[in-house]
């Protein structure tokens, strides 16, 4: 998720990437591949959660609510979200042209987060479209939202993941920092989501449950988030095995907690949706999804361009295939807006349920 991600994480201003030889440094290349990882990772997420699930939900915001109203809402704001998309995969060429490789990773992050909107968006709007459908009936909403608990799961399986992975020396302030707000976030959500099932649920142990599984995981957290801040005011090898130790304990409870709040009894009942609204449906999907995997293309191409030399005999393969994902990534974004003004596939699309981004 990396809601609260600061831009620049190797701890550089934008302006670093400026004056660097074209090839970028070691260091920059290093963040760039980071970061593919991260936008990679999310985009895959969303995706799978999302666009690959075999029930139809809304998608609902941080504070709750339907991303949008009503279709037309939605089909507006995926339109200029594929518009700003455009505009950053140009961007991201740009600066990966003349070499700055610092600028190429905030860029990327911003199409990270970017992705997630217009995926959510394209979700919802997906679920309006078939419900309005003859024969369609909506969903009806539970005491737990599988999308935004199962997310949370994730991130926070992400951060500890990286945490466990990165070398010492790479483990910055910036990025310590990073983690630590992405971790605070996404406990905060989960404590919220499951403090108001307890509040709502009528059955007696799922509601002490609730509160029980909460308190697991802020006291696990709580440790996790102590041994971090250790680790960046003493940074050792000592500091950072005691986050990796408190990390599994952390991970355990977030989902034991999340396990217990996706039981089928807590998530209401998908919409049931008639011939007609499949096929609308799938045509706005299999649109989103056509976005989707050439974002996951692009990023993987960046890596691959970040950490090899501008001597690889390979180089001139990598950016090549570059160009073509960045070129699959428009004609996405015209197969979606598409899909959406007319409520129908413009062509022959795979099911949309047939593999994950991968």
């Amino acid at each position: 998720m990396y809601p609260n991600q600061k831009r620049g994480g190797s701890g550089k201003s934008a302006s670093d990437g400026s004056t660097s030889a074209p090839s970028g440094s070691v260091q920059q290349r290093k963040r760039l591949s980071s970061v593919c990882d991260i936008c990679k990772g999310k985009m895959q997420l969303v995706a799978d959660l999302l666009l690959l699930s075999s029930e139809t939900r809304p998608v609902m915001s941080s504070e709750g609510v339907a991303v949008a109203e009503t279709f037309e809402q939605c089909r507006d704001t995926v339109i200029a979200r594929t518009k700003e998309l455009s505009i950053l995969t140009h961007d991201i060429q740009s600066q990966l042209n003349m070499g700055r490789f610092t600028e190429v990773g905030d860029r990327l992050l911003e199409m990270g987060d970017l992705v997630v909107s217009l995926t959510e968006c394209s979700a919802h709007a997906a679920y309006l479209a078939a419900v309005e459908t003859p024969g369609s009936q909506p969903c009806q909403p539970g005491l737990v939202d599988r999308y935004k608990v199962t997310r949370c799961r994730h991130e926070v399986e992400q951060s500890c993941g990286v945490l466990r992975v990165t070398p010492l020396p790479d483990l910055s302030p910036q990025l310590l920092l990073e983690l630590s707000q992405n971790m605070s976030a996404n406990l905060k959500t989960l404590t919220d989501s499951s403090s108001l099932a307890s509040e709502r649920s009528r059955d007696r142990f799922a509601k002490e449950q609730f509160k029980l599984g909460v308190k697991s995981m802020s006291t696990s957290g709580t440790a996790f988030l102590a041994c971090v801040r250790e680790v960046k005011n003493q940074p050792s090898e000592l500091t950072r095995s005691r986050c990796v130790l408190f990390s599994a304990a952390l991970v355990q409870a977030v989902n034991a907690l999340v396990g217990f709040a996706t039981e089928p009894q807590f998530l209401g009942r998908a919409a049931s949706i008639s011939g007609e609204g499949k096929g609308v449906q799938t045509a706005v999907l299999g649109g989103a999804m056509s976005v989707v995997s050439a974002c996951v293309l692009l990023t993987q191409g960046l890596r691959d361009v970040a950490q090899h030399p501008e001597s690889s005999s390979k180089m001139a393969d990598y950016r090549e295939r570059l160009r073509n994902s960045a070129c699959a990534v428009s004609d996405g974004c015209t197969l979606l807006s598409q899909a959406l003004r007319e409520r129908s596939s413009p062509r022959t699309l795979p099911p949309v349920n047939s593999h994950s981004v991968n």
